[in-house]
């Protein structure tokens, strides 16, 4: 639709109901009395008599007058049409009434002068007059934003015909217009432009955010919702209507309008509403048809708990009817506008439920209180120990309340809105089974705890470990994600996703994230650590298994036959003394050689136990010895050359840093010389925080694009995390730098 087209809209929609309104009241002539204009008000119903319910302006009748006969015509025959008269301003008229005094009922005889309805008086209904100009402010709104939509063009039509319903009831009918003013068009008229009105809410009701076209109700439906208050009115005139005794009342009966549709009307779109949101598979259209029920609902509630229940209780309502119009008026129209425009429903639904729920329980505690008081105060003589009665009986209440307003917020939301608890219950969750089912058991817990649908658990690969990912229940493509931080390492993220029936995530739970994410990540973390101290001890066991097999096989396929030959030749060696001195001189000589060449291999085996130079020199000294037999010419092909710094503090060092520095350092430069290309190589090694820090650069020409995971990087990152420490390889077009970090849990060891 084009921007002149909803200008005319709009204008159109705001025209109506001034002029329809400010036209009918200036139809003709009035004498400033409002009459009851439904016939189910027994107390305001027409017979020969007719009851003055409010007057307008500074007539001389009074609300409760009862007048009998107008001009000296019983109302009878004014309202069944046997006496008609036309009415001017400025024209006299005399009515007989009956005015209630406090002992006796008086007869007067009243003469009233007609004047244009004096519509200055139309400000003491301020109260209806803004919440109608409310209404029709915020479907103008929202049709402004979609006007292209259904349900947003239903509801501007509803907002400009429900205003129609002020002539039926505050500005309703007077006396006069029962004989020869207005008549009863204008009532009837406008509780049909009203019943079209919660009709054309009908149609907005059940249009709520449809996402698409596809979904969209037949025309045939929506006539069928529009028409429901016509069958409501309809059903009225065929069967109450008809029973009315007097022709007058069968004349009231037909001009009510807006009761009977509203009976037939707003129980059918609530009916409606419940039937969408139950058979939803829709998140939008399930939060919209939500906050249109808490809206209608919360309105009918609160009318009833701070109005009309007080009203029956004690005679007056909790609060004026005026203020109370105005309270609720503002919450039902946000919740309407939110539900038809269908923008921003996932932040506003939860909010709007949280405070529904709040006022629900405030509301039964005062009307609660209200019962009470009124109880007392029937049942006590004097007013001070009433009210002190009921003061004490508030106090008694007052827990009570609580306990209420705590059972309703944990039935509505779970366990959302007490985090302590759902925190508490995930400290106790232990890490010591598998990975896979302590993970499994969070997600259960948290979807017991906060009724979800759908939950899971994405872990990051960690170094020599894939990924793990856990879940429960089926995602419907809609989660909210939190992300698991513990020790300022990004470990996964955690995804819940609530059923579309119940109450999405909003901002309000945004402190239960953060708890729920910081303990699952702490919980995420111990699993694991817990998985990497199992691989650790595969790992150890692993290598202390294949060191032994290696150490067996070395003895048993080295140096073991060489000792048994040796043994043999010892005992040719004590044949030959005596028979052949000098061969004996020559074996002995020949086994000695081969105990030297044995003594050697022990000393190798012994060496790939631990560098024996470790012991003898220590660390630093070992390498710049190494370094200096490099430097040897002709002891390598290659022009490379490398040297160590250290300083003085960096010895003495733990038995096993030691050993994995040392065997790191020298991977390092062996890489460096076979593969770099580099004329230089600094090994530096320094103490920095209780870790010893290696550092091994070279200015070779770097890694390739994709140089995979070579046994010697896998070595030495294996030795650094066997002891808890890093191991990070960076290259550039300068050399490759390999930094390792090694934690001194044993400071000062040896």
């Amino acid at each position: 639709m084009s921007r002149t087209g909803r200008v005319l809209v709009v204008l159109a929609a705001w025209v109506l109901p001034v002029a329809w309104v400010t036209g009918a009241l200036l139809a003709g002539p009035s004498d400033g009395t409002v009459i009851s204009s439904s016939a189910l008000d027994d107390a305001g119903r027409w017979g020969s008599t007719v009851t003055v319910v409010d007057v307008v302006g500074d007539g001389p009748l009074q609300p409760g007058d009862v007048v009998r006969s107008i001009d000296g015509r019983p109302v009878g025959d004014w309202v069944t049409g046997d006496a008609s008269a036309e009415r001017a301003i400025g024209e006299p008229v005399t009515y007989e009434i009956i005015r209630a005094a406090p002992d006796l009922d008086r007869n007067l005889d009243v003469e009233v002068t007609l004047v244009r309805y004096p519509v200055e008086a139309a400000g003491r209904h301020a109260a209806t007059l803004i919440a109608f100009a409310l209404l029709l402010a915020a479907a103008t709104v929202v049709f402004w934003r979609r006007p292209d939509g259904t349900a947003q063009r239903a509801f501007l039509a509803a907002a400009a015909l429900l205003p129609a319903w002020l002539t039926t009831s505050a500005f309703g009918p007077g006396v006069i217009d029962l004989a020869g003013s207005r008549g009863t068009w204008p009532t009837l008229v406008g509780g049909l432009l009203f019943a079209l009105g919660l009709g054309a809410a009908a149609v907005a009701a059940v249009t709520l955010a449809r996402p698409d076209q596809a979904h969209r109700p037949r025309v045939a439906f929506l006539l069928v919702c529009a028409a429901l208050p016509f069958v409501g009115y309809a059903g009225w005139l065929l069967g109450p209507a008809r029973a009315m005794s007097t022709e007058a009342a069968r004349l009231q009966a037909q001009v009510t309008v807006t009761s009977p549709a509203l009976v037939v009307a707003l129980p059918t779109v609530v009916a409606l509403l419940c039937w969408r949101y139950a058979r939803s598979d829709d998140r939008s259209t399930t939060l919209a048809t939500r906050l249109a029920l808490i809206g209608i609902l919360g309105g009918v509630v609160a009318r009833t708990l701070l109005g009309d229940l007080p009203e029956r209780l004690t005679g007056d309502p909790l609060l004026p009817w005026d203020v109370l119009v105005l309270l609720i008026t503002p919450a039902v129209l946000g919740c309407l506008v939110v539900a038809v425009d269908g923008s921003r429903l996932d932040e506003v639904e939860p909010t709007v439920r949280r405070a529904v729920v709040q006022a629900l329980a405030a509301g039964l505690v005062a009307t609660s209180f209200v019962a009470v008081a009124a109880a007392v105060g029937q049942a006590s003589e004097i007013g001070f120990r009433s009210l002190l009665a009921g003061g004490v009986l508030a106090l008694l209440v007052l827990p009570l309340a609580v306990a209420l307003q705590r059972l309703l917020r944990r039935a509505v939301y779970g366990d959302r809105e007490f985090p302590q608890r759902v925190v508490s219950d995930l400290r106790r969750l232990g890490t010591t089974s598998a990975p896979d089912a302590t993970l499994t058991e969070t997600l259960s817990l948290l979807a017991r705890r906060l009724r979800l649908s759908y939950a899971a658990i994405d872990v990051r690969g960690a170094a020599g470990s894939g990924p793990m990912h856990v879940a429960i229940g089926e995602s419907r493509g809609n989660p909210v994600t939190v992300e698991l931080v513990a020790g300022g390492a990004d470990l996964g993220r955690l995804r819940l996703e609530v059923d579309p029936q119940r109450d999405p995530f909003g901002p309000g739970d945004r402190r239960l994230l953060e708890d729920v994410g910081v303990q699952v990540g702490a919980l995420v973390q111990a699993v694991l650590a817990n998985r990497e101290l199992q691989r650790s001890r595969q790992r150890l066991v692993t290598a202390r298994e294949e060191e032994r097999r290696r150490l067996r096989r070395d003895l048993h396929d080295g140096l073991g036959p060489a000792l048994a030959t040796l043994a043999m030749r010892l005992e040719s060696v004590s044949d030959l003394i005596d028979q052949d001195p000098a061969g004996a001189a020559e074996l002995a000589d020949s086994l000695s050689e081969q105990a030297r060449a044995e003594i050697l291999e022990v000393r190798r085996l012994v060496d790939g136990l631990r560098p024996p130079a470790l012991d003898q020199l220590g660390l630093v000294s070992s390498l710049r010895q190494r370094a200096q037999e490099h430097h040897v010419p002709g002891a390598t092909g290659s022009r490379m050359t490398w040297t160590v710094e250290a300083g003085d503090d960096v010895e003495p060092l733990p038995a096993a840093v030691e050993v994995a520095a040392y065997r790191i350092a020298l991977e390092a430069v062996t890489n460096a010389l076979r593969h770099s290309g580099a004329e230089q190589c600094t090994v530096s090694l320094q103490r920095e925080d209780g870790t010893l820090r290696l550092r091994v650069r070279d200015t070779g020409r770097g890694l390739a694009a994709d140089p995979g995971a070579g046994v010697g990087l896998t070595s030495m990152r294996e030795r650094a995390e066997e002891l808890g420490g890093t191991c990070t390889v960076t290259s550039s077009d300068t050399g490759t730098v390999v930094e390792v970090r090694l934690p001194l849990s044993g400071e000062g060891g040896t």
